[in-house]
């Protein structure tokens, strides 16, 4: 369905070509002052200097030569040349009607529709969640979503940042801590009902934990090192 907008750009250049000037001219905007009127189209001023013409006679000829067999807009002129729109209750009670009865709510289909992969939000796992992620995640799912309403083919991932090097750092911390839990024995069993059904660690410690093992690992090449094996044998299995 085409915007209202175009729709009186369309109307407005065959009366600016039937009323002898160059159709061009009849293109139609949103109104600078939506006290007076909707829309508005200001091709007569331009149209003045070409057709050695005050801009409202030309705006004059124009609203004349203006098809009135519909009722989709009512046109008038206001000096020094501008012609002010407002459509009728009757269009847009007609519009409306349309778009109830399109299953695309008249929104435009892309043709061909496109494969788009949208990568949004990103928190860093061993960090608490805060307000600021909020953004990331509702940009990304707008933009998912318009595109899916214009027909494309849309693969949405919340990719959780880079979950190397952060665990590597948190488990030789653990380890340094409490020695004692099962993960860190040798002969630690394989078989997972073994393993405490619940962490035998509590969220605050983990967020205390991450940034001091952190820091140590930027003036601790060791421990870095460690931490490094860490991640390479949790990514290893």
């Amino acid at each position: 369905m085409e915007k209202i907008q175009n729709v009186l750009t369309s109307k407005l250049k065959e009366a600016f070509q039937a009323a002898g000037y160059d159709p061009s001219y009849g293109e139609v905007r949103l109104s600078d002052r939506p006290d007076l009127c909707e829309f508005q189209c200001n091709g007569a001023l331009a149209a003045a200097k070409k057709y050695h013409k005050a801009p409202f006679m030309i705006a004059d000829d124009v609203v004349a030569a203006l098809d009135r067999g519909e009722r989709i807009f009512d046109a008038d002129v206001v000096r020094p040349g501008f012609i002010n729109i407002n459509v009728t209750g009757e269009f847009l009670a007609d519009l409306l009607g349309q778009m109830d009865a399109d299953p695309y709510l008249s929104v435009p289909q892309t043709d061909p529709p496109k494969k788009i992969v949208i990568d949004y939000g990103g928190p860093n796992v061993a960090k608490p969640l805060h307000v600021g992620h909020l953004r990331s995640a509702v940009i990304g799912e707008s933009i998912k979503r318009l595109a899916r309403a214009c027909g494309d083919d849309v693969v949405g991932d919340v990719h959780l940042g880079d979950w190397g090097l952060q665990m590597g750092l948190i488990i030789t911390e653990m380890k340094i801590r409490k020695p004692e839990l099962i993960y860190f024995r040798d002969d630690a069993p394989i078989d997972m009902d073994d393993y405490p059904k619940e962490a035998p660690f509590t969220l605050a410690e983990l967020e205390e934990v991450y940034p001091c093992a952190s820091a140590k690992s930027k003036e601790d090449e060791a421990y870095k090192a460690e931490a490094l094996e860490a991640t390479h044998l949790l990514q290893m299995g």
